[in-house]
């Protein structure tokens, strides 16, 4: 008897033992939620109710801030924050893209005679789709890349860059989203998402943000593009981007 307690308590003592020094794996522990704060830039476009640059807070559905566009700028559709500044473009005739300050509005300085629907940033670089064609550019508009595209539409409605790859919006009702490797300039088509009225999107904490038709924000799984949520918004104007407010 004093021998088969002794193996036992031997047994449980070298499982507690190898229970320890396992990794720590998700399949092993039960890790508890972090809670993230989903809060965005939105950009609503000058032609429709309360145009516009908003701070909004997801979480608790408020507006923190808002921004005048540009007086100068005729059709805004890009924007991208990279944690100091703003960057908000438009495909109106000889447009710009204007650095701002994201506490007040003010222009910090302006690239000129760039059209486009779409901005990200990476590196201290500039992204911009131009049609089917993704440019890379320095801050002063100094162009570094031509990065063509194989599954876009005639034109990228948005971009955005998420742990080097970016991802870019297309016309299309199956796939809209694409993944491209900035490193190896290869494609993947995102399948799952729902296209419509997806006309932005940006990439936070691994998901997928879009815009639906009637401005709620839709969170997507990064891989499979399957919906995890929809959160309604307050706002009534066209919302024609969104940014990350927290640069991860």
């Amino acid at each position: 008897m004093k021998a088969t307690k002794t193996y036992f308590t031997l047994l449980i003592f070298t499982l507690i033992i190898a229970s320890c020094n396992r990794d720590l794996t998700e399949d092993f522990i039960a890790i508890e939620p972090i809670d993230i704060e989903y809060k965005w830039w939105i950009l609503t476009h000058k032609n429709y109710a309360s145009p516009g640059i908003y701070l909004y807070n997801e979480t608790t559905s408020t507006i923190e801030l808002e921004l005048s566009l540009p007086e100068n700028l005729k059709s805004p559709h890009a924007l991208a924050f990279d944690g100091e500044s703003l960057w908000v473009g438009g495909n109106g005739e000889n447009e710009s893209i204007y650095q701002l300050n994201p506490e007040t509005g003010a222009i910090i300085s302006q690239i000129r005679n760039i059209e486009t629907e779409g901005i990200a940033l990476l590196d201290g670089y500039l992204y911009y789709s131009n049609y089917n064609i993704i440019n890379k550019i320095e801050k002063n508009g100094t162009l570094v890349e031509e990065i063509p595209t194989v599954n876009s539409s005639y034109n990228i409605p948005d971009l955005a860059i998420y742990n080097d790859n970016l991802y870019y919006l297309r016309y299309s009702e199956t796939g809209p989203v694409v993944k491209l490797s900035l490193s190896k300039k290869t494609e993947t088509i995102i399948p799952a998402i729902e296209t419509s009225g997806t006309y932005c999107m940006t990439i936070f904490n691994n998901e997928i943000i879009t815009m639906s038709a009637l401005n709620e924000i839709n969170h997507n799984n990064i891989r499979t593009g399957l919906l995890i949520s929809s959160q309604p918004t307050p706002f009534d104007g066209w919302i024609t981007a969104i940014a990350p407010y927290s640069q991860e």
